[in-house]
């Protein structure tokens, strides 16, 4: 699909077509009107020697960006699953690559006005030489650097027409929405808890913290310590526990939900007794965590069945019980 021109900017700006091709995941229109807000350009539905063409294309879950940049004679791709910042925001994303790819191009004119090796084909002419810094100076205020090899890979021109040897290329985490869902990052939290148990023996209050992280786009796992005192049966208790719980999490960005087992082990030891009680406890857990830049919200919930010993000559622990957490963090 070719998408057409926009109006003129007041400004003279590097003349860009985009064209999205065979993603019928993608909104078209969104791509365009996100990379040109992001670009700072209008796109044109011309092409020829002065027009830098983009092309967007998909296979499978993977997204192809292509820039043909004649201003600074090469061309550039890069390939990544938009999939892996949240499922609801893949046409953003995707504009925002193929934006910062046209930047990166651009910004060698600004960081290396006389190359050593000038580059083959026909030279631009000042004037879009120009306005193509303009844009790089205006987005940035400082050239970036444009051979970092996360942001980029340039191809000779005879292999530019070809197809690439390799599949796909590495994911490109450099493009990553300020709210983007935790899927690719750990995160690390401060815990609050509270335990109930169903059948009036008593509740726990306290704390501990917690590290979590989703896996391969379908699995999560979590592991914590928790430090929990209150009356159990009368009787002043603190529980040390590590729990550990593996799962299935979903994203609607930028909330991640996940649902899961484990089991919750520890020490349970009598304030003013001799005794105690090493137990553990199998459990479900639900959980949901909200990410926004680096700070991460987290809010959990578990369940379980548990039978122990507090005190000898009276009646053991036994029956349902339930936690809440909540956790405030960082993403790692």
């Amino acid at each position: 699909m070719v998408l057409g021109p926009r109006a003129a900017w007041a400004a003279p700006t590097p003349l860009v077509h985009l064209d999205v091709v065979e993603c019928p995941s993608l909104d078209a229109r969104s791509v365009q009107r996100i990379f040109s807000a992001d670009l700072g350009t209008a796109t044109t539905s011309e092409t020829g020697p002065n027009v830098t063409e983009v092309t967007i294309t998909c296979d499978g879950e993977f997204v192809e960006v292509r820039v043909r940049d004649p201003i600074s004679r090469k061309t550039l791709k890069r390939t990544f699953d938009p999939k892996s910042f949240g499922s609801q925001a893949e046409s953003r994303v995707v504009a925002i690559a193929a934006s910062e790819l046209v930047l990166a191009s651009w910004a060698e004119l600004a960081a290396n006005p006389t190359p050593q090796v000038p580059p083959a084909g026909p030279p631009p002419s000042p004037e879009a030489v120009e306005t193509a810094r303009g844009v790089v100076r205006a987005k940035s205020g400082a050239p970036p650097n444009p051979a970092t090899p996360a942001t980029r890979s340039e191809l000779p021109p005879e292999e530019a027409a070809a197809p690439s040897p390799a599949k796909h290329e590495p994911h490109d985490h450099a493009v990553r929405p300020a709210w983007s869902a935790v899927d690719t990052t750990g995160r690390a939290t401060a815990v609050i808890s509270v335990r109930s148990f169903f059948r009036g023996y008593g509740t726990l209050w306290g704390g501990g913290a917690r590290f979590g992280r989703e896996r391969s786009g379908v699995v999560s796992w979590a592991l914590d310590a928790l430090v929990e005192d209150g009356f159990i049966q009368h009787v002043s208790v603190t529980s040390l526990s590590v729990g550990g719980w593996l799962g299935l999490y979903a994203q609607v960005a930028p909330a991640t939900f996940r649902l899961g087992a484990g089991l919750r082990a520890g020490m349970l030891g009598v304030v003013h007794g001799p005794t105690g009680a090493i137990w553990g406890w199998p459990m479900l857990v639900a959980s949901q965590s909200l990410r926004f830049n680096f700070l991460v919200i987290d809010l959990s919930g578990e369940g379980g069945f548990g039978n122990v010993l507090i005190e000898p000559g009276k009646p053991a622990l036994k029956g349902g019980w339930a936690s809440g957490q909540l956790g405030i963090g960082i993403a790692l």
